[in-house]
Formats: C-alpha cells, structure tokens, sequence
C-alpha cells in the first residue's frame, strides 16, 4: 500500500506570514522614505504659506482704474471698496446654494478635505498633467486674495496649506462673507452686491431662492451661464444647484419644484459705480467682460493698461460737443474747420455755414444736462499703423457718458455705406461677372442674385438678421440693421486689404499683486474678406481718393439715419463719425434741412480729428526717438 503525501497546512499558513529579514528591511525603508516626503513636503510648503500675511483676507478692497497707453490714469472702471457684504445681509438660501454648489463640506472641514485632495492627487499623477481639482471654499478664497494663478500641483499644494491656515484664523462666516464678496459673477461684476443689483435690481438680503440658485450656478464659468449672455445656460446651472441643495437636505421637494419651474426674471439695476465717468470706461467694462475666461480669477482692484491716447481722446470730447454745438447755434463755428484758410475764406465759410436752415424746434443743449431728444455724435480713432492695427485711441458714443448709453453698440441701417461689401461679393477673384458692379447697388445685386449676396454677408459672421428673399432689394440697398461698431470694423477691414482686425482697447491687466493677469497678443489676422476684392474696391464711389490725401467717405444713412463719416489713411489713423438723432423717426431727424447740416460738420469733424490723432501719433514718436538716441549716448565724464 502506498501513501500520498499531504501538505502541512498549518505550516504553509505561517510560512505566508513569514517575509524574511531583507524584506522586512525593504519596506520599512520604502516607508520612511514615504514618510520623511511626505513631513518634508509639509514642512516647506507649510514655510511657504507662514510668508503670506492672512491681514489680507480681510483688507478692503481697492478700486480698479483705467490708464492709457502712456500709463496716464483715465478714470476708475469700478470701486470694489463697497464690495463687501455681511453676514447679516446673507439669505440663507444663498448661503445653501454657494455651499451646496461648491463645498457641501463647507461647515464641517477645516480648509481642505483629504479624501479629495489625494483622489485629485492620484487622477492628476495617472494622467501625467492636472486634469482634476479639488477645491474647497476656503481654498478658492485663499486663490482669490492672494491671486495664485496656474493649474499645477505646486499651486494647489500652496493653496491647501494657506486654506489651513486661515481656517485656522478665522470663522466660517467671515470666509463665506470674503469669498461672496470677491469672486466675479460675469458682467463686469466683482461680489455679490454688485452682481444682485446688476441682474435682478435688488440688495443682497432681498434675494429670493431662484435668484440666490442661479448666481451660485454661474460661478463657475460666469462668462457662460450668466442670464444676460445665454438664459437657456443660466436656467440649466440654476437647476442644477437646485437639484444639490435638494440632496443636500436644504430645501423641500415642494420648494425645489416651485423653484424650478419660476423663470428666471432678470431687472436691470444701477450699481454705484455702474454710471461711467467716460465712454472709454464704458468701453473697457465691455471689453473685460467679453475677455472673460481670458483673464484669470482675481479679486478686483485691478489695473487696466489701454491703447487709448489721453490727448486724443481729451481732444475728441471738446471737439464733438463743438461741432453740435455749431449745428445747434448759429454763429459757433468751430475754428479747428478754418484752419489753412485765408482770413476772407474763414469768414464765408462761416457766413454760409450759419445761414444753412435749422429743423424747426431744434434742441439745443442746455446747463440743466438735459440729454433726452438731443441731436447725438459718436466718434471712433482707431489705429491703422503696422503692429497696431485695431487699437483704439480715442471713443466717444454720445454727448455725455451720464445717459449709459454706448451708442456704438446700438444699430442704424447702413444704406449706400454697405455698398462696398456687395461690390466686394461681386468682385471675387475666378469669377466671369467680375465686371458688374455698377453705381447702382440695386443693379449690382439683381445682377449677383440674392443667393450669392446672401452667402457672402453669411460669411462675414455678423450679429445681422438679413432681409429674406421677398426683400431682396432691402439687403441690396442697405436697408438692414447692424452695430454701428460692426459697420466701422467691416470699413476699417475693407480698407486694410480685407485682413480681420478686431477693434480693441485692453493691452494688459495687472493684478492688486502687480502682476500681468492678461497680456494682448496681436494674432495674424484672417483674410475676413478677399484681399483681391477689398483691394479693388477699396477705391471705388462711395470711397473719395484723392492723390496724396487720406481716403474719405461721407453718406446720408436711409430713413433719419444721420450722417456716417470716415478718413482713412494706411499705415496712419482711421477716424469715423456719426450724427444723427437716436430716434430716426423724430420729426427733427426726418427734416430735410438737417442732412446739409449733418454732412458738412460730420465730414469737417472727422477730418478735424483724423488730424490732432495724426500730429500726436507722429509727436510720440518723435519723442520717443529722441528719448532713444539719448539714452543710445555715452555719457561723458566730468
């Protein structure tokens, strides 16, 4: 008989269990290596955070300005000195859905939460480059009062020790309270007070459930989901937030339900600093609010550098109110329009300006700055030199900023001034009927076919709703509405051989740190319309070329439009003007003496202030050369 042997069972148990001396050894030392990293990683990111002074949670903040492109001061964008809210100000709707929305956590924590930090860890080092956060509220404060800007693990690391720290030194509310109070809600809004007076008109304490859910939803990307950009985002995020603080245990179903289905009722408000002192802050809120996820988080306190020219734009508001003034009093004729005449010129010029007739019951601008019904004037100067072309050196979009109305933004129809665009469109390279343009647009398009004008004005991607087929001649002859910014860029392309400068203003924002947040780099711009076809008709009626002098162009717009005025010089300055009155259906803009009026002084302003823009650009210039070769000099020793 024979046995099988059979293992020991016990035996081989214990022998699992036993590792041997060198192993042992092995990851002991794995684990003091881990462990002494991990203390040294503390150690000197704790150090890190123990240089930063936590005085700063709670420091006021300071008011962001606008400086031109000589780092002269133009004005304050916004005071964020009463940004701040209080605890007592605060729904606890609002403070449910903030918490809800983005730390759930938030009262139970102490800065961080460690099962998110080391997940955010572990998917960041899998992927080999930062995919995942893991931020608290406390750890977006700390971002936002000490500007730490990137996405890499260094940064986080830094912001989650800071995070202690001020969990540390202060109590919640204060942090929620700082944090409500500096992060930006799109808009051009820094805080919660000024993003409840700018979408829904009301304080902070009066804020209603949906209300306090949507601006928690469009923190996160408030360029985005705020109702005034796209209310079908902000309703989504609305409900979203609505949906956690459900979860969350911190409304009812009931509530939730009625809250979800409440539109979303926006009630423009006026924010303290809402009126601009200028239309260059106008222009430059608009800006940054555009540039949006650009622009990196911040605080406020902000310092915007421009490409506007300080002179020129002082120059230009003087010289608006005078010409208006001149069409509305007779007998004020501006002395810039009789420069280079002789002393028996200027005095007929004067004379026959003067006994051109008036609309009847012509407003004139009183001392009371009465502004309704007055007859208006937008001007643009815009930089065409080489490596600055698009930039704006001076604005103006009214007669005083104090009605808020940016009138570059609002719509006229163009009439004979689109007329270059559709002989652009008939003029395409490779085309046999390259030759029908004609003086007529109307002839032109019946010629070209409202498919093919169509697709081009399609091409240009402008906010434009066109005439449809029924109305082709509309679409023909101008008869549409578009921006009177868009209009001004489409001229300024066209004559810039159909490249697509984008008209801007903002150079570089600088944080409360002193550090450049945003820099504007100059992309080589796309061909927006055909270089072959800008170029030809470039020169073509409604265009003026003069040999040796800069190309003009001044048209009537349809219907009460007013006047649009444009001089133009390669490689110089680009200046364009509009009069008129912001109601085309006024009986004073449908009066026939008014469009004399209109095109000699908005003709004579633009030339006015193509000139000054020239003479400064070339004055600056020839200082900073000078500035240059003295500072190429040796100097000699006494």
């Amino acid at each position: 008989m024979s046995f099988v042997a059979t293992p020991n069972r016990r035996k081989r148990w214990y022998h699992l269990l036993t590792i041997g001396q060198k192993k042992l050894i092995v990851i002991c030392s794995i684990c003091a290596v881990i462990l002494v990293s991990i203390c040294t990683v503390l150690g000197v990111y704790g150090y890190r955070a123990w240089q930063f002074d936590l005085n700063r949670v709670c420091a006021g903040l300071s008011s962001s300005m606008l400086y031109d492109s000589s780092n002269q001061p133009i004005a304050a964008i916004a005071d964020d000195a009463d940004a701040l809210v209080s605890r007592q100000e605060l729904p606890q709707n609002l403070v449910n859905a903030f918490v809800a929305r983005e730390d759930e956590n938030f009262f139970e924590h102490d800065g961080i939460v460690l099962t998110s930090v080391l997940r955010s860890v572990i998917r960041n080092i899998s992927s080999m480059r930062y995919e995942q956060g893991a931020s608290t509220i406390t750890m977006q404060l700390t971002r936002n009062v000490f500007e730490l800007s990137g996405k890499s693990m260094d940064r986080k690391l830094l912001e989650a020790m800071l995070a202690l720290r001020i969990e540390h030194r202060f109590d919640k509310y204060t942090i929620l309270e700082q944090y409500l109070s500096r992060i930006y809600y799109g808009q051009n809004c820094y805080g919660i007070k000024a993003a409840a007076r700018c979408y829904f008109g009301k304080e902070v304490k009066d804020l209603d459930l949906v209300e306090c859910a949507t601006l928690a939803g469009l923190v996160r990307a408030p360029s985005l989901y705020n109702p005034v950009r796209s209310m079908e985002k902000a309703r989504k995020v609305k409900a979203e937030t609505l949906q956690r603080m459900l979860e969350c245990e911190m409304i009812t179903q009931e509530q939730y339900n009625e809250a979800a289905a409440a539109p979303i009722v926006l009630k423009k408000g006026v924010l303290p600093s809402e009126i601009p002192s200028s239309y260059a802050v106008m222009w430059a809120r608009r800006e940054l609010d555009e540039l949006g996820g650009d622009v990196p988080e911040h605080s406020g306190g902000i310092s915007v550098v421009s490409s506007l020219n300080l002179p020129v734009q002082q120059y230009v508001e003087q010289a608006v109110e005078k010409a208006l003034t001149a069409i509305e009093q007779p007998g004020n004729y501006p002395e810039a329009w009789l420069a280079g005449l002789s002393p028996e010129e200027a005095l007929n010029t004067r004379a026959a300006f003067a006994k051109l007739k008036r609309p009847k019951d012509l407003k004139v601008r009183g001392e009371n700055n009465d502004l309704k019904g007055l007859l208006q004037c937008c001007v643009l100067v815009v930089d065409a030199r080489r490596n600055h072309r698009g930039k704006v050196l001076a604005v103006v979009g009214g007669r005083s900023a104090a009605d808020g109305r940016d009138r570059w933004q609002e719509t006229v129809r163009p009439g004979r001034v689109a007329a270059p665009f559709l002989f652009c469109c008939a003029c395409m390279p490779g085309e046999d009927d390259s030759h029908i343009v004609a003086s007529s647009t109307e002839i032109t398009g019946r010629r070209l076919g409202y498919d093919v004008v169509r697709s081009f004005y399609d091409s240009l991607k402008l906010p434009v709703v066109f005439p449809g087929r029924e109305q082709e001649l509309y679409l023909y002859n101008g008869l549409f509405q578009i921006r009177r910014l868009d209009l001004a860029r489409l001229l300024f392309c066209l004559q810039n051989e159909g490249w697509g400068y984008r008209l801007s203003m903002v150079n570089t924002i600088w944080n409360s740190n002193q550090q450049a947040i945003y820099n504007y780099e100059p992309e080589k711009s796309p061909e927006y319309i055909c270089r072959q076809s800008a170029t030809a008709v470039s020169e073509l009626p409604p265009f003026k070329v003069t040999e040796g002098s800069p190309v003009t162009l001044n048209e009537s717009l349809p219907e009460g439009g007013g006047q649009w005025a444009m001089v133009f010089r390669q490689r110089g300055v680009c200046t364009f003007v509009w009069m008129g009155y912001d109601d085309a259906a006024s009986p004073q803009a449908a009066a026939p003496e008014l469009r004399p009026l209109l095109s000699r002084a908005a003709s004579r302003l633009a030339r006015e202030i193509f000139d000054k823009a020239r003479a400064e650009l070339r004055a600056q210039q020839k200082a900073a050369a000078v500035q240059k070769a003295a500072a190429a000099t040796p100097q000699k020793s006494s």
